[in-house]
């Protein structure tokens, strides 16, 4: 790879805001070398259980058989009989192959350690719901140190590269890099049926010592609910399966997650809050704690699908990173407003990262993507339709809203780092709106041995409606920070070793104080 572009690398450069995406051909179900982590312990998380003996519903007394093309109406009415007296379904003697399972309040499901619940591998029956969908329940615990399994594979297309990539190039090139990492998904085939769990308006979920494997899409959504505690939950997904994200929480109060590890393609841990999403109201309380996350795009993120407020969120003693594959995690703390929302309080401090490009990214844009999407246009083309035009409001109902401040992140280790902290608001139709109260204390970052392409720009555009990535940036002309439009920017103890080029500055800011 080059480290100097010419005229004409320049001209092709024009091409980097237009995505790659296969949308044609067949299902890929090979499962190639470095998809799967070699990174996944699942005996730091999961432990054996006693099976349980009282008020039990085993699937088996109605009929579930690891035999069956599909074992829903079995465990369906175990379902039913265990809500009605508070009891416990019993998943044991292996994997069951399952359209969607609809679980009630009041009850307990158990996946015995060893056994699962398993997707078929066509998609059909089951609606985009999930495998195991809860809407409107109260009072649901997962537990038992079983799986859920959704066949991931099964539901892409074949990557444009040939294999996957484990080596880093000479020179570091956010262009490419992204070009990469593009060329190794696997876009959704539209026989895409949805993801493993997604709870829906429920209140007093405990989900203790569980394991979700090879997600097709979001691997737990957990939507509109309220009172959610996660401990000891394993995510090991294809890291390759596009839009395979971790856990997704969007409209979702008072939860946390603790003590967990993810494997995934998409972001690890996100928080979304849009009113195409069937979101109603804004959301708090969310605390994010002793999680270690191996992901291709974000490993905790805000956003970007953001029209209500997102406020009082805590992360701290995580630990995030990238083994075996390249290029390495796109950025480890991402907050984001895209689309309106009011992103407020958040604080994050003691969290270790190695191969993660970007150790933070903040960044408020005015994309305004609820004047363009509804919930069904918004996730078209990842499960095979067309996009649709119109919006689910008006132009003006969340333009111009967004506000990212009081951010307060302490404590960063970051090894292997290739892009500068970026914090930035946007400049549009001559309007700037600014991120706020931004205080970063005890960096220490350590760039990547890596030569860097010369890139510079006589200017840097603002990209202020498109998807907030910081890769959209491109090969920015700072390696420790780069700022502009922020009211309030505080570095305390900051630390940035020099990277191999030396054409770029330390510290670039720009309409900042």
């Amino acid at each position: 790879m080059k480290d100097k572009r010419t005229a004409f690398d320049k001209l092709n450069t024009v091409l980097f805001g237009k995505d790659l995406r296969i949308t044609k051909g067949d299902v890929y179900p090979t499962v190639r070398e470095y998809d799967y982590s070699s990174y996944c312990p699942e005996e730091k998380y999961i432990r054996n259980q006693t099976l349980p003996k009282n008020n039990v519903y085993d699937i088996r007394s109605f009929g579930a058989s690891t035999d069956r093309s599909d074992n829903a109406d079995a465990i369906n009415t175990a379902i039913c009989l265990a809500s009605e007296t508070g009891g416990t379904v019993l998943i044991s003697g292996g994997e069951y192959v399952s359209t969607t399972v609809y679980l009630k309040s009041d009850i307990t499901l158990f996946i015995e350690r060893g056994s699962a619940i398993v997707s078929n591998r066509t998609g059909e029956g089951y609606n985009h719901k999930g495998i195991i969908h809860a809407d409107g329940c109260e009072n649901i615990t997962l537990t038992g140190g079983g799986k859920v399994k959704g066949n991931g594979e099964y539901f892409g297309l074949k990557p444009l590269a040939d294999s996957n990539m484990t080596s880093h190039p000479e020179v570091i090139d956010v262009i490419q890099m992204r070009r990469d990492a593009r060329a190794q998904l696997r876009f959704a085939h539209k026989s895409k049926y949805g993801g493993p769990l997604y709870f829906k308006n429920c209140k007093n979920v405990r989900a203790d010592n569980f394991i979700i494997e090879n997600a097709a899409h979001w691997s737990f959504r957990i939507e509109n609910c309220d009172g959610v505690e996660i401990k000891n939950f394993l995510i090991n997904n294809n890291r390759h399966v596009a839009n395979a994200d971790g856990f997704d929480i969007a409209g979702t109060s008072n939860i946390t997650i603790e003590h967990c590890f993810v494997s995934t393609a998409d972001d690890g841990i996100c928080i979304k809050n849009a009113i195409w999403l069937g979101n109603k109201a804004p959301m708090k309380n969310i605390t994010v704690r002793d999680c270690e996350v191996c992901s291709c795009a974000n490993s905790f993120k805000i956003g970007t699908e953001t029209t209500y407020g997102i406020s009082d969120v805590t992360v701290e003693d995580c630990s995030f990173f990238m083994c075996d594959i390249y290029p390495g995690t796109v950025s480890g703390i991402a907050i984001e407003s895209a689309d309106g929302a009011k992103v407020s309080n958040v604080k994050v401090k003691n969290i270790k990262m190695d191969r993660v490009t970007c150790p933070v990214f903040i960044r408020l844009c005015n994309r305004n993507r609820a004047a363009l999407v509804t919930a069904d246009s918004a996730n078209a083309v990842e499960f095979g339709k067309k996009k649709k035009k119109g919006g689910t409001v008006t132009k003006d109902t969340f333009d111009m809203l967004g506000e990212v401040r009081d951010i307060y992140i302490e404590g960063i280790t970051a090894d292997n780092a290739e892009i500068p902290v970026t914090v930035a608001g946007f400049k549009q139709n001559g309007r700037v709106k600014c991120v706020e109260n931004v205080t970063l204390r005890d960096f220490d970052i350590r760039y990547a041995p890596y030569k860097e392409v010369y890139d510079r720009r006589s200017f840097i555009p603002e990209y202020a409606d498109v998807y907030p990535e910081v890769w959209r940036f491109r090969n920015l002309p700072a390696y420790a920070l780069w700022a502009r439009h922020v009211r309030g920017l505080k570095l305390l103890d900051f630390n940035c070793t020099l990277p191999k080029s030396t054409w770029k500055e330390k510290i670039i800011t720009e309409d900042v104080n």
